[in-house]
């Protein structure tokens, strides 16, 4: 590759340790004391509260002010909110497609139930926005060397942080009877969108920038309808409302620590 382009593979090999990073949260699972079958409805509160707090720090919000220099701030929040709406829309849509006859196919099947496959759908979609965010970084140094180290910022910020993403992928697959290696190639998989758009999206800054609000509310969207329409109900069925309180809000409030210490 021309030396010109370095911060195109730069780009990629980033956004690729950010995936593996992203299979590295499932490590807790390894801890042989915690039976997750028992304690699934806890998971699926904790995993609920990492993707709301992923949904509302990492997206809705960036996208809310990272138009604030245009003439009026009302336009970032609507294109963010159509965004979520789309989102919503898509993961409906999704939702109801998803048939017994059509999870029993050889692809669906190999991810896992219901609830497995809507969060490695939702999950993958939320990866899109977080690579592109990578690119862009390695783009603008390309063309700004004053720039330099912004895009490996920007990577290491997202590497941590989908490790916890990693674990909510990981915790209904392991409740289901997936292996360790299984739960770690399902969660670096729903990453792996990151390095994927980060190529293009450093080639082409131009053209991606203005697509970032309407996908950072896509993202959104679709993970914050995942979690009021699968996560919760579900965990509802073999725990309290408060102990489902209780380990949504600890979730939230981890990936928010995460979050605000990046």
């Amino acid at each position: 590759m021309p030396a010109e382009y370095q911060f195109v593979w730069d780009a990629m090999i980033a956004g690729l340790l950010a995936s593996i990073a992203c299979g590295l949260g499932v490590l807790p699972l390894a801890v042989r004391r915690w039976d997750i079958k028992r304690r699934i409805g806890i998971g699926y509160g904790f995993a609920g509260g990492l993707m709301f707090a992923a949904s509302v720090y990492n997206l809705l919000l960036p996208g809310f002010t990272l138009g604030n220099a245009q003439t009026t701030q009302l336009w970032p929040v609507l294109q963010t909110l159509g965004g979520m709406g789309l989102g919503c829309a898509f993961l409906w849509l999704v939702r109801r497609s998803l048939t017994p006859e059509r999870l029993e196919s050889r692809w669906l099947k190999s991810i896992g139930g219901r609830v497995e496959t809507l969060v490695f759908i939702a999950m993958a979609f939320h990866s899109i926005p977080e690579g592109v965010p990578v690119g862009v970084g390695f783009g603008a140094e390309g063309h700004d060397p004053s720039l330099s180290g912004f895009g490996l910022y920007i990577a290491v910020a997202i590497g941590i942080h989908n490790m916890p993403e990693g674990l909510a992928v990981a915790l209904p697959a392991r409740a289901g009877g997936a292996s360790l290696w299984k739960c770690f190639w399902l969660a670096f998989l729903t990453s792996l969108p990151q390095p994927i758009a980060s190529v293009p999206a450093s080639l082409l800054v131009w053209f991606f920038e203005p697509l970032m609000l309407p996908l950072l509310g896509f993202a959104a969207g679709a993970m914050m309808y995942l979690v009021v329409v699968e996560l919760i109900p579900d965990a509802l069925e073999t725990r309290s409302p408060d102990q489902i309180a209780w380990s949504f809000m600890t979730g939230f409030g981890l990936m928010a620590l995460i979050q605000v210490a990046l």
